[in-house]
């Protein structure tokens, strides 16, 4: 799979031209466009879409000074100007989601796997002030890959993630205010949760599913969080079955 890179308003956006219907993909927190290959790989017809958010990869690390405007910003920026589908991860998702709502003409279905309610009062709040951003980013990525995948990686690359930390933080405290209301997403969403996450993610999911006007959920047998990387394929068929829904 080729992909040709170009820099659009500091932002790294990689694409892979084909005649195919066309996906967005947006990572989330401590990722970057490359952790969405595996998925680009089972959708060999399509024309594939990443970018690295900012802060993240090749892209500028200006994105603390944009705020989560920015991050709808270059989710914009990303855009081809031809119908697409947008896949988010994560937090990911809520930018999918939040720009989905102002119905950008371009978007014609969204998926979203495993996106945070933040705002909710049973979702767990930002790391605290005292805690070092590091530390948080180490925590998470442990409690992500699990510790024998962390303690795998090269010196340089666990630290190059805790550097990643205050931004990390920075995207949970963003969260904390309501970005989406899936009731003014006016195209096909479909909600993706794994069975074996957490029951905090199973109620989001369930949550967004029943607010949206063409919602559809889908707990999928044997996946967690982690699922983009662990099982590209399955979450592949999330993407195909939310074009499938669609009428161009």
């Amino acid at each position: 799979m080729v992909a040709n890179m170009q820099r659009l308003d500091g932002l790294a956006v990689y694409e892979t031209k084909r005649d195919g219907p066309c996906v967005v993909f947006v990572h989330g927190a401590m990722d970057r466009a490359a952790g969405m290959i595996r998925i680009a790989r089972c959708l060999p017809t399509w024309n594939i879409i990443r970018y690295d958010r900012r802060g993240y990869g090749r892209s500028d690390a200006d994105a603390a000074e944009r705020g989560f405007d920015g991050q709808i910003h270059d989710l914009k920026v990303a855009l081809p100007k031809r119908p697409c589908v947008l896949f988010g991860h994560s937090y990911g998702g809520v930018i999918a989601m939040a720009l989905g709502s102002m119905k950008p003409s371009e978007v014609v279905a969204i998926v979203s796997y495993e996106a945070p309610r933040a705002w909710e009062s049973w979702w767990p709040q930002a790391p605290d002030v005292e805690i070092d951003p590091g530390d948080a980013a180490e925590y998470f990525m442990r409690n992500l890959t699990g510790d024998r995948k962390w303690l795998s990686l090269t010196s340089r690359a666990r630290e190059q993630y805790r550097r990643q930390g205050e931004l990390m933080v920075q995207e949970l405290r963003w969260q904390e205010t309501r970005r989406y209301d899936a009731s003014q997403i006016k195209v096909p969403l479909v909600i993706g949760v794994g069975s074996q996450s957490n029951e905090r993610a199973q109620m989001a999911a369930r949550l967004t599913a029943a607010e949206a006007s063409e919602g559809t959920l889908q707990k999928i047998e044997g996946l967690d969080h982690a699922a983009p990387q662990t099982h590209p394929k399955e979450i592949a068929q999330l993407i195909k079955s939310a074009f499938n829904s669609i009428n161009l």
